[in-house]
């Protein structure tokens, strides 16, 4: 699993945090938040993928942002019983991120980010109008059939891939999870259950 962000809109109060599948290319998140600069904000996107699933992947890779601190802790408290190469604190690993770029409405003039009034504006139109974007790109492409391509990609439909991967001869690599751990770790970020 990789977890991301995408910061292009950002400067304009809304990020975006996702993770996707490195084996299906299954996106398991794809969330728009107020900050995602808060390690128990992005924490909570993954509590919340986890429970889902009764299990986590083997390895979570993210980028070095403190951000993504609470989250490797999880991932690897919850593969510390592990037997295999990516148990404990191997399960997960830091690598670099692209650097983001400034978005043109800033320094046109069109946008004030330091004004609190016009950011609350933004947020209160468009927050729902985004997310309800982001669920149907994150449906559509669970959904949509890969090609074979010349890149060493495996071909078919990411949720399939992700749920059944003994039906293209891959190896599950998801760790089953028990509820207690799951539990454990939801209360540490006062999760709701819905």
């Amino acid at each position: 699993m990789e977890a991301i962000c995408y910061d292009k809109l950002k400067p304009y109060g809304f990020p975006i945090h996702g993770a996707i599948d490195g084996y299906s290319r299954k996106i398991l998140w794809l969330e728009l938040t107020r900050s995602n600069d808060k390690p128990e904000n992005v924490a909570k996107f993954y509590i919340e993928c986890v429970a889902g699933n009764g299990e986590c992947l083997l390895l979570l890779r993210t980028d070095c942002g403190t951000e993504n601190g609470v989250m490797a802790g999880m991932q690897c408290y919850f593969r510390q019983d592990g037997g295999d190469t990516f148990a404990g604190e191997k399960a997960h690993k830091y690598g670099s991120s692209p650097a983001n770029q400034r978005t043109d409405m800033v320094s046109a003039g069109l946008l004030d980010i330091g004004n609190a009034m016009q950011m609350e504006a933004l947020w209160l139109c468009f927050e729902a109008v985004l997310q309800n974007e982001l669920d149907k790109v994150k449906q559509h492409w669970n959904t949509h059939r890969i090609m074979r391509s010349g890149h060493g990609t495996v071909p078919g439909v990411p949720d399939v891939l992700f749920y059944l991967p003994d039906r293209s001869s891959a190896v599950d690599c998801k760790w089953v999870l028990q509820s207690r751990k799951i539990d454990e770790m939801e209360q540490h970020l006062n999760v709701e259950k819905q």
